[in-house]
């Protein structure tokens, strides 16, 4: 009787270690947040995702901010997706929100119907939305509602210069050869002084890379820069470069 309440025992304890390896090796899974509509809910929106299944629905609001800003992207799942469409206003308006700043990626801004726009039930009740000029979500607003620009706080990219690479001088030619960069076109410029005071300039197209200069006066040193052009910016001009007098 005793061997065999030890054998129980022995096999108790033996399930009982088998089951704590099982359960930590099994991850448990957080369980996701739903608001009262059975949405997912994401810092007080609801979202589900979009038909397409390449982007998620903003479905409703149950926060009490005035000012929403929607986020680039949202997590639904497994997948980070940008939101592309309003379904109504659903709790914005009523729950006190007086601006809603948007993503470009917002193209919709809800299903309404004849009756709807017959009865005048259109757009967003006192909200104002902010919006990059230019983008979809400026589409999709400026119908019904009202609407103001976010700033672009962008940096706008310099345009590349190039520098020369020779400048050699015979009698009264100088010939001057630059490295070669994306661009519209280089515009040079020549003085004889180093300041670049009364200085002649030169247009070239985007495919040279060289230029001969002619009717330079004898035993006269010169100065030579050269920029480049990109649509209607200009680079800074590169490092002067002497030609030396002949």
């Amino acid at each position: 009787m005793k061997k065999r309440t030890k054998f129980y025992a022995l096999l108790l304890a033996m399930v009982l270690s088998l089951t704590q390896m099982i359960g930590a090796a099994v991850p448990v899974k957080a369980a996701t947040k739903e608001c009262s509509h059975g949405y997912t809910l994401v810092n007080g929106i609801g979202i589900r995702m979009h038909e397409c299944g390449e982007s998620v629905c903003i479905t409703c609001y149950h926060g009490h901010s005035k000012r929403v800003v929607i986020p680039k992207t949202f997590k639904l799942n497994g997948k980070t997706l940008p939101p592309s469409q309003f379904d109504s206003d659903n709790g914005f308006s009523e729950n006190g929100v007086k601006e809603i700043v948007l993503p470009d990626t917002v193209s919709s801004m809800g299903y309404w119907d004849e009756e709807d726009v017959e009865d005048g039930n259109i757009g967003f009740r006192g909200i104002t939305f902010y919006v990059h000029k230019g983008s979809k979500a400026e589409k999709a607003v400026k119908r019904h509602n009202p609407y103001k620009y976010l700033k672009d706080n962008t940096k706008p990219q310099p345009v590349k210069g190039t520098t020369i690479k020779r400048a050699v001088r015979i009698e009264k030619l100088a010939k001057l050869k630059w490295k070669k960069v994306k661009c519209d076109k280089y515009e040079i410029r020549y003085s004889q002084k180093k300041n670049m005071k009364k200085s002649k300039k030169v247009t070239c197209g985007k495919n040279k890379t060289s230029l001969v200069i002619k009717k330079l006066k004898k035993n006269r040193k010169y100065y030579v820069q050269v920029r480049t052009k990109a649509g209607k910016k200009y680079s800074a001009w590169s490092k002067v470069k002497t030609i030396s007098k002949r």
